[in-house]
């Protein structure tokens, strides 16, 4: 009987190890059990594993050491810690690293786990989904993470000065001319001449880090001069994305995670850099099409029938080779459904999905009444406090021409 995955759940406690299986019974999963690192990598060797859960602590190794060695060993499967103490910076760390996707807290009384593991196995076969490998066949070698993106991020995280990771980013001149150029473009309709220090800033630490990643991935992509100023377009666009949403989102009157939040719409562009890049063809039909019905790239993909191999999933099947966090994937993938997201990132998914379809109507000059607002809200936002976000992103849209 084909079952929706296999889970290996990994705790020094037999009585934990029991009560999370008994949550899976009605489940169509498969669920393993290991009470020991050694019995987890025995357990990996022998079987298909879709969801690695283990403990934060435990006897023989600390959870995160045994994710380092899942990490290494079977980089394709989705990790997570899942704890009972408070340990909020190596968390953090072993997320931003990459070491593990997620992270549950104990006790689990409170909320639904296994609800929420059994919607991460199933949007991960949305990413890993073989229309997607197609696109990626194209690609003849998929670029590395850059040394500087590893020097930003431990710079950023460290509290570092300004000053401090302007002298990262001199070290890479077309990175420097690059950020400038974004900086300038964006903020100053590109008639100003601000500072690497001044760009960096207006952009953001979080968001600036991001667009290393983007720009080096791109590079590494083969993305040449013959495409440079549509990429330019499309970086703008996403740091544009990423304030609007950023704007509404402070504005919005509910709790968000900012972490998800703050670098959504540069990383949206990965899908759309690739497309342009290997499938021209298919990238500029689709924006002649969205021009021509008013509506944004990822509406007039729908509307052409470019659905498991969207430019969304392609943005999330990759991002997930570089161990992009879960949370940060759901909500680029199910762009226009936030009823689909988990419940605590629903608000930035509707932020999000609701910031993509107003900016592409104010860009090709379509209306913004209140029917199209209440469309926007996607019965998570406030149709009056969005009303305020448009006026105010239009007025700034207006003044950048």
């Amino acid at each position: 009987m084909q079952t929706q995955g296999t889970i290996l759940i990994v705790d020094d406690e037999p009585n934990i190890l029991s009560s999370l299986r008994r949550l899976f019974v009605s489940s169509d999963v498969n669920v393993l059990t290991a009470n020991s690192a050694q019995e987890a990598m025995s357990l990996l060797a022998e079987n298909s594993v879709d969801f690695f859960l283990c403990d934060y602590r435990m006897p023989d190794v600390s959870g995160i050491q045994l994710l380092e060695v899942v990490k290494e060993k079977y980089p394709d499967m989705f990790r997570a810690v899942i704890s009972g103490y408070a340990e909020p910076d190596a968390m953090t760390y072993a997320i931003g690293k990459g070491t593990s996707m997620a992270y549950f807290k104990k006790p689990w009384s409170d909320y639904d786990i296994a609800g929420k593991v059994l919607h991460i196995i199933s949007t991960m076969k949305h990413v890993k989904d073989k229309e997607i490998i197609r696109i990626f066949s194209s690609i003849d070698k998929l670029p590395s993470i850059p040394k500087i993106y590893y020097e930003l991020d431990d710079a950023v995280s460290s509290g570092e000065s300004i000053e401090h990771i302007a002298s990262i980013f001199k070290k890479d001149a077309s990175l420097t001319a690059k950020i400038l150029q974004i900086g300038n473009s964006v903020f100053y309709s590109g008639k100003g001449s601000a500072t690497l220090e001044q760009a960096i800033l207006m952009i953001g630490l979080s968001t600036v880090k991001e667009i290393v990643l983007m720009y080096k991935i791109t590079e590494g992509l083969g993305a040449g001069p013959r495409i440079e100023k549509e990429l330019e377009r499309i970086f703008s666009h996403g740091l544009i994305l990423n304030k609007a949403v950023e704007h509404c989102l402070v504005h919005c009157g509910q709790k968000y995670n900012k972490n998800v939040s703050n670098t959504l719409g540069v990383l949206s562009c990965v899908g759309k850099v690739i497309l342009l890049s290997y499938h021209p063809d298919r990238y500029y039909g689709t924006t002649a099409f969205s021009e021509g019905c008013g509506c944004s790239f990822e509406e007039a993909e729908r509307e052409m029938g470019y659905i498991n191999d969207s430019s969304s999933a392609i943005t999330c099947s990759f991002l997930d080779l570089y161990n992009i966090p879960f949370e940060i994937l759901e909500v680029l993938l199910y762009i226009g459904r936030p009823e689909k997201v988990s419940q605590e990132n629903r608000v930035i998914s509707a932020a999000y999905s609701a910031m993509v379809r107003i900016l592409a109507a104010i860009e090709n000059g379509e209306v913004t009444d209140d029917m199209f607002i209440e469309q926007c809200c996607y019965g998570v936002l406030s149709a009056e406090k969005l009303s305020n976000s448009v006026r105010i992103i239009t007025d700034v849209w207006n003044v950048g021409k």
